[in-house]
């Protein structure tokens, strides 16, 4: 059996968690016997031939066949638009399906190559999986987050409240402009998907009923597997039907754990070592973080942020340049093979997280790794921190309230660490439920 797995991006020059989860999946398939490759959109700005108008490019890594594909912005500069409808990269996919002949098509996160990765499988009669990862279908930040920090349902006003939320500068245009009644009026009309030119009015057009076409394509897939009920609930709400939806909750991979040093006998001797493992971005709730340790009266603990400040540069760079706290200290990203030591480093988690976070990898990596977790109260963090087995919530944005909790763990971090983590399921429970699926739906077309 042929399995192609896509997605927006893929190593090893992007290493977040559905990367390395499409990595874990794609080797467990192939030490089964599936030949899983791999096809990944690389933005050509950001890749080694910024003057190539498209890629398509062959590489092996770590034994997994990956095809790569890109189409230049100057073919597609409408952002909202080429986000989710370019049908170059569609025809790049297209083409590859045609090359290998494969048997089934699983889409991990479609941004950027668009809805081509529904159409082009469909069209050729290929059984097609999608793997919710967040709220790309719903969402055009896929975060579910007002850009003022307060929580968003669904885009509001059939788009049009997205406009200024997804880019303040397009809100302004529009506003300005005294382009929003046009906006509007055109608004049921649908977006010209060959048409990738970029203009105040096209790019807000593009966000105009976007949720309603994604989700109409997206109930076109054989079935959509949702690693949370919270996700799966969410999509339901937004129509998706629910014979299509199939639970599977993430799978990790022991290997990334294999060098993985002892950790302290004891939890808080000589202090407390509180950890942060994630982007530094601000719906991932860094400052809150670092909010909560400035109310902090114990010199005793110690803050250590690892991630990249590379998805909100001037945002993030700010926030670390300004810590002026001796406890805290930015150690910035490691690399997927250093995840063991920086996990053995720690007594707890903290991922005070201010989205509706899907199933954080750092929560599932904690817990493998025996580190109890501090949380928000949010999303599908609940279905995996348990008060009192695997960790602790407190609300979600509220650093007096976090304050507390690690006030109470340094105060007696023996009793309040003493938890025992379930681990999560291996991603060798993954690949049989995922190639199970596979054998399933092959055979109902042929």
């Amino acid at each position: 059996m042929k399995v192609l797995l896509a997605l927006h991006q893929y190593l090893p020059r992007h290493i977040t968690g559905t990367e390395q989860y499409v990595r874990a999946l794609a080797r467990g398939l192939r030490g089964g016997g599936v030949d899983a490759r791999v096809l990944a959109y690389e933005p050509l700005v950001q890749f080694d031939s910024p003057d190539r108008l498209y890629l398509e490019r062959d590489e092996l890594v770590e034994d997994v066949p990956v095809r790569r594909i890109g189409v230049h912005h100057r073919l597609s500069p409408n952002p909202e638009l080429r986000d989710y409808e370019n049908p170059l990269a569609g025809q790049l996919l297209a083409r590859h399906l045609d090359e290998v002949d494969f048997d089934l098509v699983h889409l991990f996160h479609p941004r950027n190559i668009g809805t081509g990765a529904i159409e082009e499988p469909l069209r050729r009669d290929l059984p097609l999986v999608v793997h919710l990862m967040d709220f790309w279908w719903i969402c055009p930040n896929y975060l579910l987050w007002r850009r003022d920090g307060s929580l968003c349902d669904g885009p509001p006003q059939g788009g049009a409240g997205c406009i200024a939320c997804v880019d303040d500068r397009l809100g302004s245009a529009v506003a300005e402009r005294r382009i929003e009644a046009a906006v509007r009026k055109i608004g049921p009309l649908p977006t010209p998907a060959g048409n990738q030119g970029a203009s105040a009015v096209r790019q807000a057009h593009a966000l105009l009923g976007r949720k309603e076409h994604l989700m109409a394509k997206l109930a076109r897939a054989d079935r959509v597997v949702a690693p949370s009920k919270f996700l799966a609930g969410m999509y339901r709400q937004h129509g998706l039907p629910a014979e299509k939806v199939v639970h599977l909750p993430y799978g990790l991979d022991p290997g990334r754990f294999a060098d993985m040093p002892p950790k302290k006998a004891t939890p808080g001797r000589p202090q407390l070592d509180v950890g942060y493992v994630g982007s530094i971005s601000r719906h991932k709730g860094v400052h809150v973080l670092l909010d909560a340790m400035r109310r902090l009266d114990t010199p005793d603990v110690r803050l250590h942020v690892h991630g990249s400040r590379d998805s909100q540069p001037g945002w993030s760079e700010a926030l670390v340049d300004g810590i002026d706290d001796p406890r805290v200290t930015f150690h910035g990203a490691f690399a997927p093979a250093e995840l063991g030591r920086v996990l053995a480093g720690l007594d707890v988690l903290v991922v005070p997280s201010l989205w509706y976070e899907n199933t954080p990898f750092s929560v599932l990596e904690a817990l493998h790794a025996g580190v109890p977790v501090v949380a928000s109260d949010l999303g599908g963090i609940r279905e995996i921190v348990v008060p009192g087995q695997s960790g602790m919530l407190f609300p979600a944005g509220d650093a007096a309230a976090l304050a507390t909790v690690l006030q109470r763990i340094a105060a007696d971090p023996a009793r309040e660490l003493a938890l025992q983590p379930t681990r999560p399921p291996g991603i060798d429970e993954n690949v049989a439920r995922l190639r199970a699926l596979y054998e399933d739906l092959v055979a109902a077309r042929a």
